[in-house]
């Protein structure tokens, strides 16, 4: 028995150091996170005043976002407005000193907060012609987007929070 014992604790103890080292290749973003804060910042170059009022329109409707970043690279969104829910998939990664996200190709600023409970994205947008169906066009300035019927979308630059669940 005490042999046994002697060959278990040794394993214990590689196993624990096992897990262990697991947890620490884990990325701090791994895990279910819901949208609590969004805002448009005053300037294209994220500058200026944050404006809320969408947040605060959208929230009075209901809406909700939850993101599922799993540690094998994939994501899953999901927005709810309304009693709809729509929910996609793709992938996301991050830079090597985890300042930046990359969410279906899309690489967005991020700053995890020292609690690990809850990180920000500053996401800055180009501007870009839609047409009235709602998809981007080839158009490159808003002259001829707008001459050919379709909308002109400023460039912006919105900030969102994130808390764990």
């Amino acid at each position: 028995m005490k042999k046994a014992l002697l060959l278990l604790i040794p394993l214990m103890i590689f196993i624990s150091c096992e897990d262990e080292k697991e947890d620490e290749d884990v990325s701090a973003f791994v895990g279910t996170w819901d949208l609590t804060f969004a805002s448009e910042y005053e300037n294209a170059d994220c500058t200026g005043d944050l404006d809320s009022t969408l947040w605060a329109f959208a929230q009075a409707f209901g809406m909700s976002v939850t993101m599922i970043l799993d540690d094998d690279g994939t994501v899953e969104m999901t927005f709810s407005v309304m009693g709809e829910t729509e929910t996609e998939t793709g992938t996301w990664s991050e830079n090597s000193d985890g300042t930046s996200l990359t969410i279906n190709g899309e690489s967005q600023n991020v700053s995890m907060a020292s609690d690990g409970n809850s990180f920000s994205v500053t996401a800055m947008d180009d501007a870009y012609c839609e047409d009235s169906d709602g998809e981007e066009t080839s158009y490159t300035d808003s002259t001829s987007c707008q001459a050919a019927g379709n909308y002109w979308i400023e460039a912006s630059c919105s900030y969102m929070e994130y808390t764990k669940e």
